[in-house]
């Protein structure tokens, strides 16, 4: 897997992460990275995950992106301000991830995880942290990377 390094004007500081949020884009990897890219979009992801596994990493783990929007996790507000968030390309809702992006996900996410100190605990959905809003990642997606996410830890 490539991990391609883009700054996203889309960040602001700072950040000291305690977990992750998983989301999907909808959209297309390129459209989806360069989306993140233009400052009038007003969003960013810390990385985004194509079908292939191949990364982009659009904003340090020490600064703030802005994929969460208004957002509650274990009593807390504004998910923004203490949570990374990575993204695959695509509606998880309509499509199944293949083994190569749930890998990336969960190698990522495990990486972080040892990087700053928490557990899988600390690993949400958007659909769970604003409820009624957002719907992403699916289920399916989100018990895949987290599955996998525990075999990669017991290693």
């Amino acid at each position: 897997m490539k991990t391609t390094i883009k700054q996203s004007p889309n960040s602001s500081t700072p950040l000291k992460p305690q977990g992750i949020v998983l989301h999907h884009t909808a959209g297309s990897y390129a459209g989806s990275v360069s989306w993140c890219m233009n400052p009038s979009a007003k969003v960013s992801y810390h990385c985004i995950v194509n079908t292939d596994g191949n990364r982009t990493q659009l904003v340090a783990d020490n600064r703030r992106a802005w994929h969460a929007g208004v957002s509650s996790f274990k009593g807390r507000s504004n998910c923004n301000t203490f949570l990374l968030g990575i993204a695959v390309s695509g509606d998880t809702t309509s499509r199944v991830l293949n083994d190569l992006e749930v890998d990336s996900v969960a190698q990522w996410c495990v990486e972080k995880m040892r990087l700053h100190g928490f557990g899988i605990d600390m690993i949400t959905t958007h659909r769970e942290i604003a409820p009624r809003r957002k719907n992403d990642v699916d289920v399916r997606a989100e018990t895949a990377i987290k599955n996998r996410i525990a075999q990669l830890l017991q290693k």
